[in-house]
């Protein structure tokens, strides 16, 4: 009888993978998102030394940042919104600013919004999974 529980745990571990996935941001979960990748990548160039409160944006960009790192997760998302359309500038300086630190950081979160591409897309391209 033990070993019919066995089934059910990685069922269950199966479907909560999946749910997990399915709440990550675009810029994470999405393979064909070189638009936004693109962008993050010129970032690093016109955005050198961008720090938000404690979170150093710059060396995220160099190192592709950390899963584990709540901070660069919530950022990259942020961005994401922002780069998609679906949030607007103000909203994206609020959002950030907020969690990241404090109004001392908008040369950072102003020279970010400077950057976006004028004829960015209003959603991510095929929403295929990592």
């Amino acid at each position: 009888m033990p070993f019919a529980i066995k089934p059910l745990r990685l069922a269950a571990a199966a479907v909560s993978a999946a749910m997990l996935a399915a709440c990550a941001p675009d810029s994470v979960r999405n393979l064909e998102a070189r638009g936004f990748n693109a962008y993050l990548d010129s970032l690093q160039a016109a955005c050198p030394d961008m720090v938000v409160g404690s979170s150093n944006i710059s060396d995220w960009l160099r190192t592709s940042g950390s899963r584990d790192d709540d901070n660069y997760v919530y950022w990259l998302d942020q961005t994401s919104r922002l780069y998609y359309r679906r949030i607007s500038p103000a909203q994206y300086r609020d959002s950030v600013s907020a969690a990241l630190g404090g109004k001392s950081d908008a040369r950072a979160l102003d020279c970010i919004v400077r950057n976006l591409p004028a004829d960015r897309p209003t959603h991510p391209p095929g929403g295929k999974l990592l």
